[in-house]
């Protein structure tokens, strides 16, 4: 009887974690359509039509029928001044912005290849911070049974973590130019949710670390709140 009265109690609270998870998401992407209208409605910035003047001499232009490259500066600006609060009620930015640039034989190729490469660029950052962050930790407190998971185990897992992590990216501007040699040059830059990503990071470091996954979600936090 007591073993049953168990498993509905864990039941229950499993039922009202998934509910206050699913409201805070709902209220989440509720802000998050509300941000991104306001960048569509948004008029171009002075400096954003300054940095622009200066991306169309070099050569660079948009495909037809998308935003403006001042309209497309001006919407990561805002995203850059987009503000939230931390765990513990600090300011921060909202949102992390990486840009990626490739040359491809095709416009398409290239968009695919430079976000992909702003993706890498960014877990690569990613996991350097965290990790040293972990190793900070372990290093302040030797004794803890954060310990067991080893430096060399939580480097190789580290990685593709943060990889595994990195969904949902907003893509915030996308332009290109067309080389003498006819290829073409793409830079392409995307924003995420610092408070979404760090998220599901602590949630995926649990699932693979197990129980010391418990423990990095301080370490996790102090790095989107103190190092991006």
């Amino acid at each position: 009887m007591k073993k049953m009265i168990s498993l509905l109690v864990i039941a229950m609270m499993a039922t009202a974690t998934f509910a206050q998870s699913a409201a805070e998401l709902a209220k989440q992407q509720k802000e998050l359509n509300e941000i991104h209208m306001k960048m569509l409605k948004a008029k171009p910035t002075k400096d954003a039509k300054k940095q622009a003047k200066e991306l169309k001499k070099e050569g660079w232009l948009v495909p037809a029928g998308e935003l403006s490259i001042e309209q497309q500066i001006t919407r990561s600006q805002l995203y850059g001044e987009e503000l939230t609060t931390d765990e513990n009620g600090g300011i921060i930015k909202r949102f992390i912005q990486q840009t990626g640039q490739t040359t491809s034989g095709t416009y398409n190729a290239g968009v695919a290849a430079a976000r992909a490469a702003a993706q890498t660029e960014l877990a690569a950052m990613l996991k350097t911070e965290i990790v040293a962050a972990f190793q900070q930790k372990l290093y302040n407190q030797q004794n803890n049974a954060i310990t067991s998971t080893t430096i060399d185990k939580f480097n190789e897992r580290a990685r593709a973590i943060v990889d595994q992590s990195l969904t949902n990216s907003i893509p915030v501007l996308a332009i290109y130019r067309v080389l003498p040699n006819n290829n073409y040059q793409v830079q392409v830059r995307i924003a995420y949710d610092k408070k979404e990503l760090a998220a599901r990071i602590k949630r995926n470091m649990q699932r693979e670390l197990e129980r010391e996954g418990d423990s990095l979600d301080p370490v996790i936090e102090d790095v989107f709140c103190n190092k991006f």
